[in-house]
């Protein structure tokens, strides 16, 4: 759970500062793809909506921050966008669930955000308002879509920004006064945003959604595209999308993880579809450290597993990953 000072939702900083040692590591942890819908939406309307959150609530308020990815539109409304094969919608009182178990940001840049057109779009931007809950990656313009959020934390400035490389039509993208999101099919643009957001900052970490279902290793401009993002300005890139987990990599000392799966799915996902996880940034003195808890989703809840499926699971991402060692929990060189 966030123990800082929001500083707002588009705060612009310009110049550079030098990063100010904290006390103690800045701990960010990232959840991927949450949808409540189908079975998930079921579950909820019986058990309530901290039911899918009850087995990871106590790791997630741990944190300093943490973000999850809104895999769904938050509306009532029925009409589709047309172009989607399937569309995602859940009520507005899951996010209490959200907000219960401890996360405080949510990502917005995904392909399911705007199933519901530009009317559950507002819808969500509403009830992600009411519900205290920030958001990033969609925007009701451009600027507001392509800015990071920033909050202090033990006296560092921290900043997130999202994308997303994965969009059913143009018409989602945000442009000008056009509400929508966030995208990365114009990489410049991309980069220029990021090393905007990156003044100021003591750490920008880039949340964005790419890649190929069901893949288990990123694409080769995938890698690419990480390393400029890198190169522009972030300290760290978390990806989301396949719905599986895929392997690590850090990069002149800063890290990556391709994708982290799943978080909170229905109850149709199976196998490496329902291996999911948290994902831990640790901050400190200017440098970031990843590590990773192996969690499986399994009746529309987040659930523990025991030693044996959390040793197999870290020794399987090791080797889908790019020059890495998993020792413990940890993601080192």
């Amino acid at each position: 759970m966030l123990s800082a000072l929001l500083i707002g939702m588009l705060l612009m900083v310009t110049g550079s500062i030098n990063v100010v040692p904290s006390a103690q590591p800045i701990d960010i942890v990232f959840a991927g793809d949450t949808m409540m819908d189908g079975s998930v939406k079921r579950a909820i309307a019986r058990n309530g909506p901290d039911f899918p959150f009850r087995y990871v609530k106590k790791e997630v308020t741990r944190a300093d921050l943490a973000v999850a990815n809104l895999e769904t539109s938050i509306t009532q409304a029925k009409r589709k966008d047309s172009v989607q094969l399937f569309n995602f919608k859940s009520n507005p009182s899951s996010l209490q669930g959200i907000k219960h178990a401890g996360f405080d940001l949510v990502s917005m840049a995904n392909n399911h955000v705007l199933d519901y057109m530009q009317v559950g779009l507002m819808d969500t931007f509403k009830s992600l308002n009411d519900n205290h809950i920030q958001y990033m990656g969609a925007g009701k313009n451009e600027r507001e879509a392509y800015s990071a959020r920033t909050f202090l934390i033990q006296g560092q400035k921290v900043k997130i920004a999202a994308f997303s490389r994965f969009l059913p039509s143009g018409n989602w993208f945000a442009r000008g006064d056009h509400a929508g999101v966030a995208d990365a099919y114009d990489p410049d643009r991309m980069y220029k945003a990021i090393t905007r957001e990156r003044e100021g900052a003591d750490y920008l970490i880039v949340y964005i959604h790419w890649g190929v279902e069901k893949n288990n290793h990123p694409e080769a401009w995938q890698r690419e595209m990480a390393r400029k993002m890198l190169d522009s300005g972030a300290d760290a890139i978390v990806g989301s999308h396949p719905h599986v987990l895929q392997g690590f990599e850090i990069y002149k000392g800063k890290p990556i993880a391709y994708s982290i799966g799943n978080f909170l799915f229905p109850d149709y996902i199976r196998n490496r579809k329902a291996d999911t996880g948290l994902l831990h940034l640790k901050l400190f003195e200017g440098q970031i450290e990843m590590s990773f808890t192996p969690y499986t989703i399994r009746n529309n809840q987040v659930i523990p597993r025991g030693v044996d499926y959390k040793r197999a699971q870290l020794k399987y991402l090791e080797k889908l990953s790019y020059g890495v060692k998993i020792k413990g929990d940890k993601i080192m060189r």
